[in-house]
């Protein structure tokens, strides 16, 4: 879909700073073994308070250096390319003297104007040497960002009077996002093409861990494969709680009906006692197709209709666009729960008394859309929305 707004007619998503900086931040995200770019072997004691405020990305970050083990503490500087160090003038201002790593994405030369003693680690090397990786394994929305103002914001200036343009810019940000996902996982089931039934299963596990838990359900998955859960389906629910046994959970603001045991066991049932793993064979997704989806998805009361809408999102359909049996993704989804960051975004684009249904919630295609907005524009611009490319866009379509 090419519509009036351009800003979703590139191709893969654009790793940007905050990628990199939330990689490096999050234990989870971050490589466990890293070298420096002298060679020096580096364990990350703690990546350091995230800074939201000017001077260096993380402040007080505890480092092991070198085979010995030294210990530095210092702040953190995160950049796309080694020259942008020079390129911000960080040389010249006396906030960056505490600087005691570089990291970086990309490689190139290692400015000799950085403190004394500094270390260099190349983030991107590591990154890019895991299967699949693409920016969409960044959960941009569950790092620190800067809140913007209370004041109306320009896209709503644009869009207030305009609904119709308002649908089609959630589409095509959607679309995109879906595109990133189906892109992901095609590279996954290019290095794994004899295991369709098992890449399918630890995607779904990894929706159904929500954002705190998504990646110790896929180790789960992993620990429990799919052939062992259909060929052993009595024993699914026992040997998946006995595999979270040597996981690590977060259990902090969960309800007690989404607590891992709670999950686990609801996911052995998904796929022993109904007929889940077929949605990776699903051929048609008409909207009455899709309908069926959410009633094979919560039968039994598995899972709610918003959470099987995020599954048939974030997983069926881009998997079907992955294996070549969906083009594009329809222009209509099953409508999953609202998160917060969806809830902000529409409140900035839109002003605060817009009516959700008429606009984006009973479409998960808008709903999607919202959250690439938010990961791509209000992630990244300044707190008075300037420079935003998504706002420029907007106001060019005005004009035409």
């Amino acid at each position: 879909m090419v519509g009036r707004c351009r800003c979703y007619s590139r191709g893969r998503e654009a790793l940007t700073e905050r990628h990199v900086q939330a990689i490096w931040y999050d234990r989870d995200l971050r490589p466990d073994r890293l070298v420096t770019r002298c060679g020096e072997p580096m364990r990350v004691v703690h990546p350091g308070e995230w800074n939201l405020g000017p001077g260096p990305d993380f402040r007080n970050a505890v480092l092991e250096l070198g085979p010995e083990g030294r210990r530095v503490v210092g702040d953190v500087e995160v950049h796309l390319w080694p020259s942008d160090w020079d390129a911000h003038g960080h040389a010249s201002d006396p906030a960056y003297s505490r600087v005691v790593l570089h990291v970086t994405w990309g490689c190139g030369p290692e400015p000799a104007t950085l403190p004394p003693g500094t270390a260099s680690v190349w983030l991107g090397r590591f990154m890019t040497e895991r299967v699949g990786f693409m920016p969409e394994h960044v959960d941009l929305t569950a790092y620190p960002f800067a809140k913007l103002p209370a004041e109306d914001r320009p896209c709503h200036d644009r869009l207030r009077d305009d609904p119709d343009l308002a649908r089609e810019v959630m589409a095509e940000a959607g679309a995109h996002r879906l595109k990133s996902k189906a892109r992901r996982m095609a590279a996954i089931l290019a290095a794994r093409p004899l295991e369709r039934r098992q890449v399918f299963y630890e995607e779904v596990m990894n929706a159904l861990g929500y954002r705190l838990n998504s990646r110790s359900f896929r180790q789960v998955a992993e620990a429990v494969p799919y052939d062992r859960v259909v060929a052993e389906p009595e024993n699914a629910a026992s040997a998946m709680l006995a595999a979270a046994e040597f996981v690590e959970w977060r259990r902090a603001g969960l309800r007690p009906s989404n607590a891992p045991e709670a999950r686990l066991a609801a996911a052995a049932a998904l796929f022993t006692e109904t007929d889940a793993a077929e949605l990776a064979d699903a051929a048609s997704f008409a909207p009455g197709d899709l309908k069926g989806m959410v009633k094979e998805l919560t039968r039994g009361s598995l899972m709610g209709r918003g959470r099987a809408g995020a599954v048939l999102a974030n997983v069926v359909v881009p998997f079907a666009m992955a294996r070549g049996a969906l083009v594009e993704a329809p222009a209509w989804l099953p409508p999953e729960d609202l998160s917060e960051p969806v809830r902000l975004t529409a409140a900035r684009m839109f002003g605060r008394d817009h009516n959700p249904a008429a606009l984006y919630s009973g479409n998960d295609l808008h709903v999607q859309g919202l959250i690439q907005i938010h990961r791509d524009f209000c992630l990244q611009v300044h707190p008075d929305c300037g420079g935003c490319a998504l706002v420029a866009e907007l106001r060019e379509t005005a004009s035409q």
